[in-house]
């Protein structure tokens, strides 16, 4: 395409008014950073200096009634605790046992499961006697297996009586 020199001329124009825009807000934005940062810095130093001293002595103020009401609360929830956990433990036991007796396994294995997750039901202890009893059958035998070999050993044979009558 073939443009005349006066429309070249105005193009040229143009370009360079373009340019020279450009380049001012290019300025202005590199100023306007400027400017940002500097409000930052000082924002920050204000904070730092004026309004962290007012937040920390107004904290220092509130503590005291704070901890002390935690520390009711906690006291309070230790009793609820100890008052309520025997009775919600027997109505999850019970809950268990009865889920057991309707055959619904999977459901009485779920409450046991939520009631051991929060430390209401505590895991059945395995018994003791069952392996004291193993311990005693096994020593049992053993003492008869040595009086059965005491009794039938060879060397012995004065030890018998004959019934010769």
């Amino acid at each position: 395409m073939a443009l005349s020199r006066k429309r070249k001329r105005e193009l040229k124009k143009l370009r360079a008014h373009t340019e020279s825009l450009l380049d001012q807000q290019r300025d202005v934005l590199q100023n306007a950073g400027v400017v940002f940062s500097e409000a930052t810095r000082q924002a920050k130093q204000l904070g730092s200096e004026e309004l962290m001293p007012r937040v920390n002595k107004k904290l220092d103020a509130v503590r005291p009634q704070v901890e002390r009401n935690l520390a009711t609360m906690r006291r309070a929830s230790d009793r609820v605790k100890v008052a309520v956990a025997p009775v919600v433990a027997t109505a999850l036991a019970k809950t268990v046992t009865a889920l057991d007796n309707i055959d619904a396994r999977n459901a009485a294995q779920q409450v046991e499961q939520f009631g051991r997750d929060r430390g209401i039901l505590k895991k059945p202890r395995r018994s003791r006697v069952g392996i004291f009893a193993i311990g005693v059958g096994v020593v049992a035998a053993a003492a008869v297996g040595v009086a059965l070999w005491q009794a039938f050993r060879d060397e012995d044979d004065d030890m018998w009586v004959s019934s010769e009558d």
